[in-house]
């Protein structure tokens, strides 16, 4: 069994599994399941390369793996993804999916074998090519700007289609802020206060140019012929509705959903 997750799917599941040991992450590591025989020798079972279409080794991935199509673990390699472990001492079939912001998941199977003592792993070391996303799903994830009309955060689902917004410090009801669903999708939210819905076009994108106008409850919420930054964590352009007066925005990708704007 081969697993396609999402990047919403496997950003989700990064909170709520344990790591394998050798991976980095916010969860206490465990040990996988192997032969008890083989002790603690730490020597790798897989270890991963992750870099773009043109060779260049990425600084960030969330990696989900399952060995013998058992439990899958999910860990993220930051800073540089270069010979990155994901298990110890450990053989067997991996089924390995990798994703980065910006760029399309891949999937691969890997065969462990061990070393003639039937217990030490042969380390597999693997490189795996990530293409650019060149759709409108490069989107997807949690976006926060810093408006003159206070702090906006943007969700956009798996496909890059508008999920909703939070408008902060607009209210002196409840907590303070504005929740909304676009074209009535499901989010959270916050218990006991209305969320919005706003019926709004999802974002599109021609060549490198991204625009999305998702006024909600008066606010000016998207952006206009905006740009992502090489990293795809920066997407900066104009303000909906007042691009003429020179205001402009810029929103940063967060690595976290916010609470409220995640499906119940």
């Amino acid at each position: 069994m081969r697993m396609n997750l999402t990047i919403r799917s496997l950003l989700v599941l990064i909170a709520c599994l344990p790591l394998a040991s050798g991976m980095n992450g916010n969860c206490d590591g465990i040990m996988l399941p192997g032969n008890p025989t083989c002790g603690t020798s730490n020597v790798p079972a897989v270890q991963l390369t992750i870099v773009n279409d043109v060779g260049q080794t990425l600084p960030y991935a969330s990696i989900a793996f399952a060995v013998d199509q058992g439990q899958y673990y999910v860990g993220t390699c930051n800073n540089n993804c270069s010979d990155f472990a994901i298990a110890y001492d450990v053989s067997g079939r991996f089924d390995i999916s990798v994703i980065a912001p910006g760029y399309q998941q891949d999937n691969r199977v890997v065969n462990v074998g061990t070393e003639a003592d039937e217990c030490t792993p042969v380390t597999q070391d693997i490189i795996v090519v990530l293409k650019k996303d060149t759709t409108v799903a490069v989107l997807a994830g949690a976006w926060r700007a810093q408006t003159v009309f206070g702090t906006i955060d943007l969700r956009f689902g798996d496909n890059g289609e508008a999920i909703g917004a939070i408008l902060y410090d607009r209210t002196v009801a409840g907590d303070g802020n504005f929740y909304v669903s676009y074209n009535g999708s499901p989010i959270k939210g916050v218990a006991g206060q209305e969320i919005a819905v706003q019926n709004v076009n999802d974002p599109t994108r021609v060549g490198d140019i991204f625009n999305f106008d998702g006024q909600a409850l008066g606010v000016p919420v998207g952006f206009v012929d905006a740009q992502l930054s090489t990293d795809f964590y920066l997407l900066s352009g104009a303000q909906p509705g007042a691009q003429s007066q020179g205001l402009f925005v810029t929103y940063s990708r967060l690595t976290d959903i916010p609470t409220a704007l995640q499906s119940p």
